[in-house]
């Protein structure tokens, strides 16, 4: 390749391919497997992109996306869908023959997502022209594949985190709730008839950690089912990570929402995520007593704000080993937003997150 400009052209291709991974942090693997064939798509100027690959955990279960490019709309999804979702074909990963589609030979260009194997995921880019595909243009599937396949992994490794920490919550809160309730029913059980005031006051305690409880595992099946806040809504998934919130530590906590934003998926959970560790935060580090949050639109934008009268802190320092304000900003730049942060010893804190309606591609 002696071409100056196209060679640096393949490269801008290469090192935009290589940094995808970290646009994509915080994201569910449906998720991301349809930002990747857009972005390899919008990379390769190709007619589609398509990808496909088993479910973590999901017998049977596919994760599967088709991006096409808008001019080339006379293709037919069945069509490459049919015709890529029978490859690769049990005796390996051999190179596909090219399908049509409405009438048109389409070449096309395959990777694997780990080891090639009838049950691998593949990622296959197809093209109507006779010079299709090129040993780079296999070159940028593969490098494409590869990076798809680290991030995965690392929304695996989140999704591992993620369930260590519901299970340390469980521990903390929904366990210790139902021990403490043990202890008080054994007690009334000795007490019985002998002193009712007593009685009254321990039962009254025995219902307190039983409703705390029972918000607190509504909180945390919520957050091993985010389906639904697709469902709920954002308004509704807010509501309830307060209650668990409120009752787990004491606080003083409104929430300024009306309507339910009209928004796309991703947006609604990046801020729901950072509500929530910007209130878990808040229980652990602020020392506060009243926390007010508001969810309003501005224009193209949804604004969500977590304000405390807590203790504050510098938030121009940084602080090693503390990785909530870190995973925030991570959240809001995942959808195109941004994350500001006010504060300052004595005084409280405010966190705002501000990011588009609907997602940029």
């Amino acid at each position: 390749m002696d071409d100056p400009a196209e060679l640096r052209r393949n490269l801008r291709d290469l090192v935009a391919l290589t940094a995808l991974p970290a646009i994509w942090l915080g994201q569910s693997p449906q998720v991301i497997v349809e930002s990747f064939t857009d972005a390899l798509l919008r990379t390769l100027r190709v007619d589609f992109v398509y990808a496909r690959l088993p479910a973590a955990g999901e017998s049977g279960s596919l994760i599967e996306a088709l991006s096409i490019d808008p001019r080339a709309s006379d293709l037919s999804p069945s069509d490459i869908g049919a015709g890529l979702r029978a490859f690769p074909l049990s005796n390996g990963f051999a190179f596909p023959a090219p399908i049509s589609s409405t009438g048109v030979a389409v070449g096309l260009a395959p990777a694997s997502i780990g080891p090639p194997g009838p049950t691998s995921g593949i990622v296959v880019a197809g093209m109507r022209r006779a010079d299709f595909p090129s040993s780079y243009d296999r070159l940028l599937v593969r490098v494409g594949a590869n990076q798809l396949a680290i991030a995965l992994q690392g929304a695996e490794l989140r999704a591992v985190q993620e369930r260590q920490r519901l299970a340390r919550d469980l521990h903390d809160s929904v366990s210790q709730a139902l021990y403490a309730i043990v202890l008080d029913i054994a007690t009334a059980q000795r007490i019985g008839a002998a002193d009712p005031t007593r009685l009254e006051a321990i039962l009254r305690d025995a219902h307190a950690l039983a409703e705390a409880g029972l918000a607190e595992m509504r909180a945390l099946i919520f957050e091993l089912r985010p389906e639904f806040l697709r469902q709920e809504g954002l308004v509704a998934a807010l509501q309830r990570q307060v209650a668990a919130v409120r009752a787990r530590h004491q606080l003083s906590i409104v929430v300024n929402a009306t309507d339910e934003p009209e928004a796309a998926p991703a947006i609604k959970e990046a801020l729901y995520r950072v509500g929530q560790e910007a209130l878990n935060n808040i229980a652990k580090h602020a020392g506060a007593r009243a926390v007010v949050i508001t969810l309003e639109e501005s224009g193209a934008e949804l604004v969500l704000r977590v304000r405390d009268d807590g203790r504050g802190f510098d938030a121009g320092k940084s602080y090693p080993g503390h990785l909530g304000l870190h995973s925030m900003r991570e959240r809001a730049a995942s959808v195109g937003g941004v994350i500001l942060i006010n504060s300052a010893s004595g005084q409280g804190t405010e966190v705002t997150i501000r990011v588009p309606r609907h997602k940029t591609r």
